[in-house]
């Protein structure tokens, strides 16, 4: 019996045009096609890659700010602050918490929770879970709100932090929020079962 012909040949030649369509797209000032781009090319070309990323941010997408800011980060300090504050500004979530952390590592309590707070309303659980870490030493009824928002959201740590805080209340409920987070991964739940 023969062989079937390879498939090789024409997949290769398939990606290369659809590549070919991307770099017309981002050329073209699409900023979704800098980022597939960029991401594409991350791996075999990172300096291609950042440029990519770096032309989107430029073009005004605020995830491609927010990546540049972070590789910047280590050698352009200032040009990173600047991008992660202007992915900020265009509500980029991660963007908005990283400004959170510094906040909090500079003694801002105030900004570090207004921050915390903007985006843990659009939704986002590590915010959640950093609120109640922010408030578990100065008033444990909002860090039981706030690990218990995060939780809800499958934040595993949140659910282990919850688990401490209602420990002495209701070992039960501890217990269960343990389990869950322990199934999910979390080593601390882990081995507080296994003490327990």
């Amino acid at each position: 019996m023969a062989k079937p012909r390879s498939k090789g040949p024409f997949v290769k030649a398939g990606r290369r045009a659809l590549h070919r369509r991307y770099e017309a797209a981002a050329e073209a000032g699409d900023t979704e096609a800098m980022i597939f781009l960029a991401t594409l090319q991350a791996g075999d070309d990172p300096a291609a890659s950042r440029a990519w990323f770096r032309r989107a941010a430029e073009a005004g997408d605020v995830h491609a700010m927010y990546v540049v800011g972070l590789y910047l980060e280590p050698h352009a300090p200032d040009a990173s602050q600047m991008w992660i504050e202007r992915a900020a500004d265009g509500g980029h979530v991660d963007a908005i918490i990283k400004l959170g952390v510094q906040a909090q590592q500079a003694g801002d309590r105030a900004r570090a929770t207004k921050l915390y707070e903007e985006a843990a309303e659009a939704g986002s659980a590590p915010a959640m879970f950093n609120l109640g870490l922010l408030f578990e030493k100065t008033d444990r009824a909002q860090a039981h709100r706030w690990y218990e928002k995060a939780a809800a959201e499958g934040d595993l740590e949140a659910m282990f932090n919850l688990g401490r805080l209602i420990e002495a209340a209701d070992p039960e409920g501890a217990r269960e929020l343990w389990e869950r987070a322990a199934e999910g991964g979390q080593p601390d739940a882990k081995e507080r079962l296994k003490a327990s």
